[in-house]
C-alpha cells in the first residue's frame, strides 16, 4: 500500500510543477500577449513565491492537524481550479492574480508529501521514497515543455492551463479514493508542537537556514532559464522544446539516485547522519562547477551541464526535505517543512524573481549564474553544523 501512496504522491508533484512551469515554458509567448519586460515578469514570479511562502506556513501546519490525506485533496482541488482561472485573464493584473491563489495552495505540496513519507516508510528507505515523489518535479519539466508547445501551436496557450486543471481534478478523485484514512505511523495530529516551540530548537534553524540558501538557484533557473536560452543562446521555441527536457530527465535522475545511495550507505552501516551529510556535500560541491562551466558554452555543452547542474540540486533536495522526516516526529513534519519551505520561497522572491528582473537586463545572466550556487556550500555546511542537535527534535 505504501507503493501505491508514493505512486500518487509522484503524480500530484507532476501536476503541481506542470501548473507552475507553464509560467516559464510559455514565457516568451506571454511576454508578447500581455507586453511583458522583465520587471513586470520578475513581479509575477515573485508574487507566486510570496503566496507560496505563506502557503506552505499555514497549510504545513493544517496539514499536521487534518491530516495529509484531508489536506492535500483540499490543497490539489483549488490549485487546479486556479490554474483553470489562469485560461480567462485578459491582462497581465488578472494573471498575477491567479497565480497568487495557485501560489499559496501549491504550499501545501511538499510538507503533505514528506509528512506522508514520515507516516509511510522506515528510515533506510525515507530517502529513496522523497527521492522517488521529488522526481515529480523533473518528470514534469522533461514532458512539460514539448507538450505546452505543442498544444500552444495548435490550440494556444489558454489549452494548457485548462488540460493541466483537469488532471489535477482527475488526481484529487484517484487520491481519496485509493489513499487509505489511517497511515501505519500516523501520530495524533493534537500532540504537534507550535510554531514557537518548534523555533527554539536548533534542527528546526538548521532546515530554516539551507532552505534559504539553496532554493533560489532552482527558482532562478525555473524561472529564466527558457529565457536564458532565448535571449543569450538565440534558441527559438522548437528547440527550447527538447532542451529543457533533457536537463530536468537528468535532474530527476539525480533525485532518485540521491535517495538510493543514502539508503545503501544505511544499509552498510554508515550513520544516518553521515550518510545524508556526504550526499549533501558532493551536491553542494557539483552545483556551482557545472553551472559555472555552462556559462557561455555552445548549446549541447551548456545543457550536458546545466542537466548535471539541475541533477545535483534535486540530489541535495531530496535528502534535505528527508532529514525532518528521520529527525522530528511525525506531528511535526508538515509544520517544519512549512516553515523552511517558506523561507525559501521569501528568499526566492527575492533572488530568482525581483533582482533578476532588474539586474539581468543591466548585466546578464552570467553574474546571477556564477554567485546563487555558492549558497549550496553554506547550506551544507549549516546541516553539518547542526546536524548534532537533530536529537532534541524527538524530544
Amino acid at each position: 500500500m505504501r507503493w501505491i501512496v508514493l505512486s500518487l504522491l509522484l503524480a500530484v508533484t507532476t501536476f503541481n510543477y506542470l501548473d507552475r512551469l507553464m509560467l516559464s515554458v510559455l514565457s516568451p509567448v506571454l511576454r508578447e500577449t500581455f507586453a511583458l519586460n522583465e520587471s513586470l515578469y520578475g513581479n509575477i514570479a515573485a508574487v507566486f513565491q510570496v503566496c507560496y511562502a505563506l502557503g506552505y506556513i499555514v497549510l504545513g501546519k493544517a496539514i499536521d492537524r487534518v491530516g495529509t490525506r484531508t489536506g492535500l485533496a483540499v490543497a490539489a482541488a483549488v490549485w487546479s481550479l486556479a490554474s483553470a482561472l489562469h485560461a480567462t485573464v485578459s491582462d497581465a493584473s488578472q494573471f498575477g492574480a491567479w497565480r497568487a491563489l495557485l501560489g499559496f495552495s501549491e504550499g501545501a505540496n511538499f510538507p503533505a508529501c514528506s509528512k506522508a513519507v514520515a507516516e509511510w516508510f522506515p528510515a533506510e528507505e525515507r530517502a529513496l521514497a522523497t527521492g522517488i515523489y521529488n522526481a515529480g518535479v523533473n518528470l514534469a519539466s522533461v514532458i512539460g515543455p514539448p507538450i505546452f508547445v505543442a498544444v500552444t501551436a495548435n490550440y494556444g496557450w489558454r489549452a494548457c492551463f485548462t488540460a493541466v486543471s483537469l488532471l489535477g481534478l482527475v488526481w484529487v478523485a484517484a487520491w481519496l479514493v485509493f489513499c487509505p484514512r489511517t497511515p501505519p505511523r500516523a501520530v495524533n495530529p493534537q500532540r504537534g508542537r507550535t510554531f514557537r516551540e518548534l523555533l527554539r530548537l536548533r534542527a528546526t534553524w538548521g532546515f530554516v537556514f539551507g532552505k534559504i540558501l539553496v532554493d533560489p538557484v532552482w527558482y532562478f533557473l525555473l524561472f529564466w532559464l527558457p529565457l536564458y536560452f532565448r535571449d543569450s543562446l538565440h534558441l527559438q521555441m522548437s528547440q527550447i522544446g527538447w532542451v529543457l527536457p533533457f536537463i530536468y530527465f537528468l535532474s530527476g535522475a539525480g533525485s532518485v539516485l540521491a535517495g538510493w545511495l543514502s539508503g545503501v550507505l544505511l544499509r552498510r552501516g554508515w550513520t544516518t547522519r553521515r550518510a545524508r551529510l556526504a550526499v549533501l556535500f558532493t551536491c553542494a560541491v557539483l552545483v556551482p562547477l557545472t553551472l559555472g562551466g555552462a556559462v557561455g558554452g555552445e548549446l549541447y555543452r551548456a545543457a550536458l551541464l546545466f542537466g548535471v547542474a539541475a541533477a545535483a540540486h534535486q540530489a541535495y533536495s531530496s535528502i534535505a526535505f528527508t532529514i525532518p522526516a528521520d529527525v522530528f516526529p511525525s506531528s511535526d513534519v508538515g509544520a517544519v517543512l512549512g516553515l523552511g519551505g517558506a523561507a525559501g520561497a521569501i528568499s526566492s522572491v527575492l533572488f530568482s524573481a525581483v533582482l533578476p528582473g532588474y539586474l539581468i537586463p543591466r548585466i546578464g545572466y552570467t553574474p546571477m549564474l556564477l554567485v546563487l550556487p555558492l549558497g549550496y556550500l553554506a547550506a551544507a555546511t549549516v546541516a553539518s553544523r547542526f546536524y548534532g542537535s537533530f536529537g532534541e527534535a524527538r524530544s
